[in-house]
């Protein structure tokens, strides 16, 4: 069983929107964009917990609480806590989101916490500011890294700006772009809230007047309706997740039971618009794809994967190895907070399964069977280390490719990640799988699928480490898939 990417993606992206960091642009009096203005309804800080029931197209999954502490000449602390139950391909995952930040009195940040917690997986993110530097250290299971980077001395984060709307003020009308610092991908980007007006809803047997407050980033959109006193009532995100204000004892008594764990394989999946038969007796495959930029499609440009027409975009795939040698600096041979071929046991687990081979095909091949038999196939919500995935010995297309790829690095073979969607069952699934340089050439095999070459169906929309997966944000539930052509091999039925 495949591991759903996308589950990944939606978490870092709640994750990115809890706890983005936000340089201090908007508060200038100079700068072009007007932020906030004063005399507005919302105009205090709130001051109660603010208990959300989580749902999806009606379903409920979980809650949420956030909640604020005034610590005086200390500043604040906001916390967030999350609780959910999801499914996948029918496997239960529990998912716990804890989310910690220290600010000073004027709601810049000083510390954040957070951890993701998904049955035996879980992600540790710590950071600490010190004038313009970020101490920041992952830790996965019990392995751990620590590093730094420079950020700006004047630093916001998402999870507060709530409140400093609140206490500022923003009204009807109001549109604004806050430049934002995104820890994973560590590169800037901008953040747009809009008050799009005042909104009536009705909870229960209540009405409530409240500000209808929009919040883009990278094209995705979250839509917050906040009363005077800055209290949400509901916010909805993308693809149907939403959550709705309830009462502590309301959140806190709901039982197992009454989670639905939606199985979010039959949410996010794309079904294309006819069946493509004995996929991997196919030689050429050519399909129009809609809903994504053709700049993701160009980049990953090469005779396995070529557009061969942009409007309407079509895409010709084949099963061709390609070239392009790695750079001299050896980034593919890179270690990072969870690609580790340069850890002891990772490097011990390599000699192993590689044994006297000298060759390098023998050793990409020998490293993929063993991962494929290693793992059980399990869903996991979290990017763990490859430590923690040869601990633990389950996982799915992440895990897969995470170990897979430290191993073969381990073993002096480039190796790169591309991430996209293949076709299983029917229907286009978000996917990650690696590509090994050998033999002067370039070849895709997915250990996840047990596929020596990687089958024509896989899709790369995205070359990376896992640090770079809020570029995939614009296009998640977008894509649309159309069979072009289906060229079967000679032999093929």
């Amino acid at each position: 069983m495949i591991k759903k990417l996308y589950i990944s993606i939606i978490f870092i992206l709640w994750v990115f929107m809890m706890g983005l960091l936000i340089k201090n642009h908007y508060l200038d009096e100079n700068a072009s964009v007007n932020y906030f203005s004063l005399g507005t309804g919302i105009k205090s800080i709130p001051t109660d917990s603010e208990w959300m029931t989580i749902y999806h197209d009606g379903k409920k999954l979980g809650y949420s609480v956030f909640s604020i502490y005034n610590m005086g000449n200390e500043g604040y602390i906001i916390s967030s806590t999350t609780r959910m139950k999801a499914a996948i391909a029918g496997l239960e995952a529990n998912i716990i989101i804890d989310n910690e930040v220290k600010l000073d009195t004027l709601f810049r940040l000083n510390e954040f916490e957070f951890l993701l917690t998904s049955d035996q997986y879980s992600t540790h993110l710590l950071g600490r500011k010190s004038g313009t530097t970020m101490g920041i250290t992952t830790i996965h299971g019990h392995d751990s890294t620590s590093f730094q980077i420079t950020i700006p001395e004047e630093l916001y984060t998402y999870i507060g700006i709530q409140p400093l709307i609140a206490q500022q003020g923003i009204i009807e009308g109001d549109r604004f772009k806050i430049p934002s610092f995104d820890p994973v991908s560590m590169e800037m980007d901008d953040v747009e809230v809009i008050h799009e007006g005042r909104e009536t809803l009705t909870f229960g047997e209540e009405e409530f007047e409240l500000n209808r407050i929009k919040i883009l980033y990278r094209g995705i959109p979250a839509i917050r309706w906040l009363d005077d006193s800055g209290l949400t009532y509901r916010e909805e995100t993308l693809m149907g997740l939403m959550m709705e204000r309830t009462s502590a004892e309301e959140a806190l008594s709901t039982d197992e039971s009454d989670l639905t764990g939606i199985d979010l394989l039959d949410v996010y999946a794309i079904t294309p618009d006819k069946h493509i038969p004995n996929q991997n007796n196919t030689e050429e495959l050519i399909l129009e794809i809609t809903g994504i930029d053709p700049i993701y499609l160009k980049n990953m440009d090469s005779p396995r994967q070529r557009v061969i027409r942009e409007n309407p975009l079509q895409v010709r795939f084949t099963l061709s190895d390609f070239g392009n040698k790695p750079d001299s600096n050896g980034v593919f041979l890179y270690s990072s907070d969870i690609i580790q071929p340069n850890k002891p046991k990772i490097i011990s687990k390599m000699k192993e399964i590689i044994g006297n081979s000298l060759d390098s095909s023998d050793k990409a091949e020998n490293i993929r069977r063993w991962v494929y038999q290693y793992l059980k196939k399990f869903p996991v919500v979290s990017l763990s280390s490859a430590l923690e995935i040869l601990k633990h010995g389950e996982g799915d297309c992440s895990e897969h490719t995470i170990l897979y790829t430290s191993l073969s690095r381990a073993a002096g073979i480039p190796t790169k990640i591309h991430i996209g969607v293949v076709y299983l069952n029917g229907k286009f699934l978000y996917h990650a799988w690696p590509v090994v340089y050998i033999d002067y050439k370039w070849i895709s095999i997915d250990p996840t699928l047990d596929q020596s070459i990687a089958d024509i169906t896989h899709i790369a929309i995205l070359e990376s480490d896992f640090t770079n997966l809020s570029d995939l944000f614009p296009v998640l539930g977008r894509i649309s898939i159309k069979v072009i052509n289906q060229v079967q091999k000679e032999n093929g039925k």
